[in-house]
C-alpha cells in the first residue's frame, strides 16, 4: 500500500492531468468553431484564444463564438427572406 504522501502526490498528478485533458479538448472545440466564423471576424477570436489563460477564459470564448454564430445565422436567414 502506497504511503500517504505518495497517494497525495498521485492524486494531485491525476487532477492536473484531468484538467489539462479538459483544456486540450476545449481548445480543439474552439479551433473547430473558429472555422465556422466568417473570415473577417476570425482573427479577433483567434487572438482571444491565444490570450486565454484559464479554462474559464476558454469557456467565455466559446460563449462569444456561439453568439457570433447565432448572429451569422440570423443574418443569413434575414437575407433569404427578402
Amino acid at each position: 500500500m502506497p504511503s500517504e504522501k505518495l497517494t497525495e502526490l498521485l492524486n494531485e498528478l491525476e487532477t492536473l492531468m484531468n484538467k489539462e485533458k479538459k483544456y486540450i479538448e476545449l481548445i480543439t472545440t474552439v479551433e473547430y468553431l473558429l472555422n465556422l466564423i466568417e473570415p473577417s471576424k476570425r482573427d479577433k477570436f483567434r487572438e482571444a484564444l491565444n490570450d486565454a489563460e484559464t479554462i474559464e477564459d476558454v469557456y467565455e470564448l466559446i460563449k462569444a463564438i456561439k453568439l457570433q454564430l447565432g448572429i451569422q445565422g440570423a443574418k443569413k436567414y434575414i437575407l433569404t427572406i427578402e
